[in-house]
């Protein structure tokens, strides 16, 4: 059956589809919703998938959560964007570039340290920190 539209009241029931049955939208079916039994899909055959919030709200957010009252991601409106790991936030885009909480990886082996030390090499060689006094570049093998 091809609906064209919904009636201006609605739907007056929940609309209970089995598993694997889907949600079809689009001339093609190009956007689809539907559950296998084991997971839930949203998935688009054409072009880009938006989630998007209100435009003209200023105080909106999108939030991925991976269970019930557990955080993964929040998009806030004319703001941040904030990841997290566990419920804790790791990571977030402000004004002025970026902020982490903990430690920052970079590349296979490279890192921040919670003391603010970049560590680079797989034995952790060359060193790059602040020690409270004086800015200090320290290695341990090879030339500098």
């Amino acid at each position: 059956m091809t609906l064209t539209q919904i009636k201006p009241l609605g739907l007056s029931k929940p609309v209970d589809l089995a598993d694997n049955e889907k949600i079809r939208l689009g001339t093609g079916n190009d956007l689809q919703i539907y559950h296998d039994g084991y997971n839930s899909f949203l998935t688009t055959d054409t072009g880009n998938l938006y989630i998007q919030g209100d435009s003209s709200s200023t105080t909106e957010e999108i939030l991925i959560r991976p269970k019930g009252g557990e955080q993964s991601a929040r998009f806030i409106a004319n703001g941040a964007v904030e990841l997290y790991w566990d419920n804790a936030k790791k990571f977030e885009t402000y004004q002025y570039g970026i902020k982490t909480t903990q430690n920052i990886e970079i590349g296979l082996h490279a890192y921040f340290a919670d003391n603010g030390e970049a560590i680079f090499g797989t034995g952790g060689d060359l060193k790059i920190y602040h020690d409270g006094n004086n800015s200090r570049i320290t290695n341990s093998t090879g030339a500098l």
